[in-house]
This record gives structure tokens, sequence and C-alpha cells, in this order.
């Protein structure tokens, strides 16, 4: 899922396929116009396993359950691990186990080129209770303005086609691979690989987010920070099979009197949908990283498997290539194009299937609330208050 984009979306030329209705006269061999990525090959293989597995009705019952309370999405490793009494087929099942539990674990000294981790969501938009008809899907490849149609198979493996634009009816049981918990390593990652560039502090490195912690770290005996009370994004148009949305923040302020640069990356798990008033109570600015009262947030949205660590180096590079031009520069210049200097190390390709710019909010001051605050584009709204965290 992403938001809306300033550029204007070149229109699709192709009449869009309409839903598994129609699905009869629609070619059933995928992805005819080209070679298919190897990760597409995988996830329609994982797919079809899956289906094996379904076909257990205890097996399928507990796995509905387990999705209608998805937030936003569970593991494939819980599930598999949960439906274990209910599995004849144990070969496709060890297979499973042994594709979920590698696509989660790494060294805690590793930093892997791709990250992709297994989980499943149901799309099911009408709520209903009658799960005979499901459907099982993953993402296509490419760009998500070129999608036309999304590969689906039922219970039987027929193939059938949905509308990428228009949500079925029925609901649909989603391989995704580049989705939340895929984010939660990611941001982890993109964390370590700034703090050894030189532009993160080791804040998190030491304590994680145990605010008590901080608190007895900071030279002021607690802890000064910026908290999002409420933020709700605008409408999006785009494909179903997407899902959730994946936004996190990078916050960016200056931290001496060089204006170098101190760049956080923290993500924002609950902001799933656009349209929608979440009340976080997250803390996404610490005053202690900076050496001025003021800094920037800028939020991005993850749902591609773009590779985390060219992403980070490109930020800090062309953070970087200014630096030397800034450093002589009242502060808050400087602090104005860090923040352009990120932007500007984003992939060309936002109003594709890449991580899309949502929105900044430029100079965000330490000791002010903002309430219904919109950022520059006019595509986020928040309201954000200082907040001191105590010490013991």
């Amino acid at each position: 899922m992403k938001f809306p984009r300033i550029l204007i979306k070149a229109v699709i030329a192709s009449a869009l396929l309409t839903n598994c209705n129609n699905s009869n006269d629609l070619n059933p061999e995928p992805d005819t116009l080209g070679f298919e990525s190897s990760s597409l090959t995988k996830k329609r293989e994982i797919t079809l396993e899956f289906i094996d597995l379904m076909q257990n009705q205890n097996f399928k019952n507990k796995t509905i359950s387990l999705l209608k309370n998805q937030e936003p999405s569970v593991l494939l490793s819980k599930i598999l691990n949960e439906n274990s009494e209910f599995v004849s087929q144990k070969k496709t099942y060890s297979n499973l186990v042994s594709e979920a539990t590698k696509s989660e674990t790494f060294s805690e000294n590793e930093m892997p080129e791709k990250i992709e981790v297994l989980e499943v969501w149901m799309h099911n938009s009408n709520e209903t209770s009658d799960f005979s008809n499901v459907l099982f899907s993953f993402a296509p490849d490419g760009e998500e303005k070129d999608w036309s149609v999304i590969e689906a198979y039922t219970i039987d493996k027929k193939i059938v086609h949905l509308d990428a634009k228009t949500p079925p009816n029925q609901p649909v049981i989603v391989i995704e691979t580049n989705g939340f918990e895929t984010l939660k390593k990611e941001v982890e990652l993109m964390n370590k690989q700034l703090r050894l560039e030189g532009v993160q502090n080791s804040r998190f490195d030491k304590i994680g987010n145990n605010f008590n912690s901080l608190a007895k770290m900071s030279r002021n005996q607690g802890l000064e920070t910026t908290k999002l009370n409420k933020i709700r994004l605008n409408d999006d148009e785009e494909p179903w099979i997407s899902g959730a949305a994946e936004i996190y923040a990078i916050t960016s302020g200056i931290k001496d009197s060089d204006n170098s640069p101190e760049i956080k990356v923290i993500p924002m798990y609950y902001l799933d949908h656009d349209d929608t008033n979440y009340y976080p109570n997250q803390i996404l600015l610490f005053w202690d990283d900076y050496k001025y009262q003021a800094a920037n947030i800028q939020l991005f949205e993850k749902d591609d498997n773009i590779n985390y660590k060219e992403l980070t180096s490109t930020i800090v590079n062309g953070v970087f290539q200014i630096i030397g031009t800034i450093s002589t520069q009242p502060w808050v210049n400087a602090l104005g194009q860090v923040a352009g200097a990120i932007i500007q190390a984003m992939p060309d390709q936002w109003y594709t299937n890449n991580d899309d710019y949502v929105d900044s909010f430029y100079t965000i001051e330490k000791n002010k609330s903002y309430t219904d605050y919109y950022g520059a584009r006019g595509n986020a709204k928040v309201n954000l208050a200082p907040f001191f965290v105590a010490s013991n």
C-alpha cells in the first residue's frame, strides 16, 4: 500500500481484468510477458505447498483463526508451529519450516544483502465467516503501476486471476516476503549501518527503547523528547495485494558545531492504513541527540525488496556530499539541507514499487506542540508534543 505521489501516474492502457468470476477466460500461464524472478517463483512454490497443508480442515481452521487476529500479519513459522499436530504431509511441512526459519534467522554480526521474512496475512474486506472459497495469492513482480492482474489459487490449486485494483469480495490468504516482519529487521540493520557510518550515536545500540535506561543516561537526569500523539495519512489508490503499509520515519538533526548530522530510522509498525487516525504515543525525537533545538521528521513507506544496505549507504553518501558545503553555514540552513539530501538520496521511482516518500515535517522545535499539523506535502497530519521522561 502506498500514498499519493507528486508525480502523475501513467495511465494503464489495458483494461483491468475483473475478479475470479471471469477467471476461465484468462490466460493461466504466469508472467507471459517476460522472465519472472526467482523470488516470484519461490513465492509460488511456497504458496502451493502451503495449500497442500491447508487441505487439512483442522490446519485450515487454526490458521484462519490466527489470521483473523493478525496485527497485521502472522509469521509463517508461527502458523506451522501451532499447526504441527495437524500435519500429515511431513515432507511438505518440513520444507516450509526450513524456508520460514531460514528467512528469519541471521547472526547478530551479519548484515545480509537481502531480507525477505515469510509471513501470512488475510484480505477479508467483507469480514465473511465463510472460508470455503478462500483463495491463496502473493504479490507480483515489477512496478505496482503496471500490475493489472493478481495470480491466485483455489484450495484445489486451480489458478484464477484477480483485478489488481479492485479488491475481491472473497477472502484471500496472502504469502508475504516484504512486509511487517521484514521491515522490523531492516530498520534494525539500517540503524546499525548508520552507526557504523558515524551519523548515529550509540544510544539504541546500548539500551534499545528502554526509556527508564534512557533517562538514567541523560545528562539532565531525565530525557527530553517529542512524542507523536496522533497521525493520519491520506487516501491511496494502490493494489490491495500490497496489504498494510509499512511506514518508517527518518529523523535528522545537527549534533555539533560542525553541522554534522544525526540520523535515525524509527519504525511505525501500527500505521497500517490510510484515512485512519492512529494514537501511538510514540517518541520520535530525542533532544539529547542534537546540539540545537530543532529537528526534522520524514516519513517513508517500505513495500518492496529494495536493498536496505544500498538505501542506507545512498542516504549517508548524499548527506556527506553536502557536509563540506554547510559546515560554515547557520545551523538552521544546514538542518534543512540535511533533510533535503535524504529525500534526494531516495530512489527516483518513488511513484513505482520502491520505498516511497510520504511526507516531511521540517524544523520541529523542541518545546513546541503541534496540533493537526500537516507535513510539507499535505499527505500526513500529526499531533506532536514535548514529553519529559523522568528518571527513577
